[in-house]
């Protein structure tokens, strides 16, 4: 059993979240609650915990001032927090200091419960809790479509999310849009999303100096995902502007659009590795590991890309669009081509004029 702290000042926002949350439900018990973080302090000398929900704002000792001091007292303690809108630059300082989760007091009547309790239990144990199976509906089948739609959804939202997190659409601009149209398709929460960029936001952060605050002009996925577009963009300017190579994460990115810069030319890793001052070998091992690919299949990748772009807007030959992003064969051009996309070049060309009919 997950023994859960309640900390708020509130005292009726206490109450009301001990009782509508199906706690019991999710293998959790509320074994306490604390005025700020001074009485919570007081309680946990004398009581285990394993989970705290804080509120950001206390007075005598506030949320922020209370994640600080049990970090160091209590380092097993898992913590989530409760929030407003207007706090969301401590809401990602929280983050950076490991909270599980946030739960925005402004949309808590409107979120599901047991949406709430599974997600934080799931990244607390790494194991899904399931809520009390219901009385059957009339029509089975339909239940259980219900249910398997609902675990596929679940699922899909898993994928996507491992996939923000590892961080190759930063670099990798296929992935990027891969994953704001699969995201924006994805049937998910705008705040879950929101909790997710903001974790993104806080690993980045310690390496590029952004003002980044995810505030809340997003309000929906849609423009959440656009918000992440324009900070990308953003990295991109600072990284493009830096002229340090001390730091390896920007150093790869400076590769990057060093290589979307000079794919059309002759380009071999050495090249690019001399470009950021690394040893080739060091350059290659780092290179993977940040951007998922090898040199070669990004090289590839980005050559191809461009090659989409012509192929969509100008009627130049196959051979020219082959030439102009740096094949000089172009049977090989079409052959690399085709692995890629899966079409021939002349294939995607028609296939894309044909959506403007």
């Amino acid at each position: 059993m997950i023994r859960v702290l309640i900390v708020d000042d509130d005292k009726l926002a206490r109450k009301g979240l001990i009782s509508i949350m199906p706690w019991s439900d999710h293998d959790m018990m509320v074994v306490g609650e604390a005025a700020n973080g001074a009485k919570a302090l007081e309680f946990m000398e004398t009581h285990e915990v394993d989970l705290m929900f804080v509120d950001l704002s206390m007075p005598v000792m506030s949320g922020m001032e209370l994640l600080q001091v049990t970090r160091q007292r209590f380092p097993d303690l898992r913590s989530v927090i409760l929030s407003f809108h207007e706090e969301f630059e401590n809401v990602q300082t929280a983050y950076r200091m490991g909270v599980l989760d946030y739960i925005s007091k402004v949309r808590l009547e409107s979120e599901d419960d047991e949406q709430i309790l599974q997600r934080i239990r799931q990244q607390l144990t790494g194991k899904r809790s399931e809520p009390p199976a219901k009385p059957p509906a009339s029509s089975a089948p339909a239940s259980s479509l219900g249910t398997n739609t609902c675990s596929q959804e679940e699922e899909e939202w898993g994928r996507l999310e491992q996939e923000w997190r590892s961080h190759y659409w930063l670099y990798n601009e296929s992935v990027f849009q891969r994953l704001c149209k699969q995201t924006v398709e994805a049937k998910i929460s705008f705040r879950r999303l929101e909790g997710l960029f903001m974790r993104v936001l806080s690993q980045m952060e310690t390496v590029f100096d952004l003002d980044a605050e995810f505030r809340s002009d997003a309000n929906d996925v849609r423009s959440a995902v656009e918000w992440l577009r324009d900070y990308r963009n953003r990295i991109y300017a600072q990284v493009a502007a830096s002229t340090h190579f001390t730091n390896t994460t920007t150093s790869i990115l400076k590769a990057v659009l060093f290589i979307r810069e000079q794919a059309s030319n002759t380009l071999h890793a050495e090249n690019v590795a001399d470009h950021v001052h690394m040893s080739r070998s060091y350059f290659s091992q780092c290179f993977k590991k940040l951007t998922g690919s090898t040199f070669n299949d990004y090289l590839k990748q980005e050559r191809i890309r461009a090659a989409e772009r012509l192929l969509c807007e100008t009627n130049q030959s196959i051979a020219w669009v082959a030439h102009a992003v740096g094949y000089n064969d172009s049977k090989y051009f079409s052959q690399l081509f085709y692995e890629q996309t899966r079409l021939l070049p002349s294939e995607f060309r028609a296939q894309f004029h044909k959506g403007d009919d």
